[in-house]
C-alpha cells in the first residue's frame, strides 16, 4: 500500500505571495509530481495549514486544484485555518457529531484516523474531551487492527523552542489514551515545517517539510527562525511487516542516470555512477 502526505500549504488569495513565494505554485507543482510518479496511491492527506489566512478564497482555490487531481485526498485542518470557511467550501468532508474535522479511513491495512486539533485564534492546538470522546471510541473499534494518526500539532516538545512553545496545549489526556492503547503504529504531524522523526511513547513518528516555506533548524532562542529550504511530500509506503516514510524534495532537478554526467556538467564519471550508490 503507498499513501500521500503533504503539509502546510499556507494558501493565500491567488497572486499573492507568503514569505516571498508563491504558495499556489508550489502547491500546482507538488500535485504534479504526485500525478507523474505516484498516481497509484491509495489516497493523499493534507495535514492542515491548508490557508496562511483562513481566507474562503483560497479554500475555493484549493478546491479547483484539487478537483483534477486523480488521488483521493483527506483534508485537515491547523492553527492558521478558519474552520467555518473550510466548512463552507468543502461541505461534503467528514466532520464528528461536535462539528469538529475528524475522519476515519478504513483499509486492509489498517485504521487511518485524521484528527482536528485547533484551537481558535491560537497558534498552539488542543485536543478537548469531545474530540478525546470520538477518537477514544474509534480506538475502541480498531478491534486490534493497526492503527495510524494524523495530528496537525506534535503533542510533545520536539527540540525546536519557537515551535514547541505552540504545540499541543494540555496533551496529558491524549498522552494518556494512546499510551494505553496496543496496536499504534505511527503519528504522522504537520505543523513543524522540518523533517523529524523518532519515537514518543515507544510509538513512532514523523513530520514533513510545507511545500511553501520551512522551518531553520534553530535549537537556541524561543522565536522561529524560517527558511527556504526545498519544499517536500511523504511518500509512504506500507508492507505487513514494516512502514517506511520517503521524502520527495519534488522541485529538486539534479537527477541523472548512472553512466551520465551529472547536471552540473562535471567532468568524469564518478566511480558510484557505474558501481552502485
Amino acid at each position: 500500500m503507498k499513501f500521500i502526505q503533504i503539509t502546510d500549504l499556507h494558501l493565500a488569495a491567488p497572486g499573492t505571495t507568503v514569505h516571498g513565494i508563491d504558495p499556489h505554485a508550489r502547491l500546482e507543482a507538488c500535485l504534479a509530481d504526485i500525478a507523474r510518479h505516484h498516481a497509484d496511491a491509495e489516497f493523499c492527506v493534507i495535514t492542515g495549514d491548508l490557508a496562511e489566512y483562513g481566507e474562503r478564497t483560497a479554500y475555493e482555490s484549493l478546491h479547483s486544484m484539487l478537483r483534477g487531481f486523480a488521488v483521493k485526498t483527506h483534508l485537515m485542518i491547523g492553527n492558521h485555518d478558519d474552520r467555518a470557511h473550510f466548512v463552507a467550501v468543502f461541505p461534503n468532508k467528514t466532520r464528528d457529531a461536535n462539528g469538529f474535522v475528524q475522519s476515519l479511513r478504513r483499509t486492509g491495512h489498517g485504521d487511518f484516523l485524521f484528527l482536528d486539533t485547533v484551537d481558535p485564534g491560537h497558534p498552539s492546538g488542543r485536543y478537548c474531551a469531545q474530540r478525546l470522546a470520538w477518537l477514544e471510541q474509534r480506538l475502541a473499534e480498531a478491534d486490534g487492527r493497526p492503527v495510524y494518526l494524523f495530528l496537525h500539532h506534535p503533542p510533545f516538545a520536539i527540540g525546536i523552542p519557537g515551535l514547541d512553545g505552540m504545540g499541543l496545549l494540555d496533551p496529558e489526556s491524549l498522552a494518556g489514551l494512546l499510551g494505553a492503547t496496543p496496536g499504534i503504529r505511527h503519528l504522522f504531524f504537520g505543523h513543524v515545517h522540518r523533517p523529524v522523526w523518532g519515537t514518543w511513547q515507544g510509538i513512532g513518528f514523523s513530520a514533513m517539510r510545507s511545500t511553501n516555506h520551512q522551518v531553520a533548524l534553530d535549537m537556541t532562542g524561543p522565536g522561529l527562525v524560517y527558511s527556504h529550504e526545498a519544499p517536500a511530500y511523504a511518500v509512504v509506503l506500507l508492507e505487513d511487516d514494516r512502514m517506511v516514510v520517503h521524502l520527495n524534495d519534488y522541485l529538486d532537478r539534479s537527477r541523472y542516470a548512472k553512466g551520465r554526467a551529472p547536471p552540473d556538467g562535471g567532468g568524469q564519471r564518478s566511480k558510484s555512477a557505474t558501481t552502485g550508490v
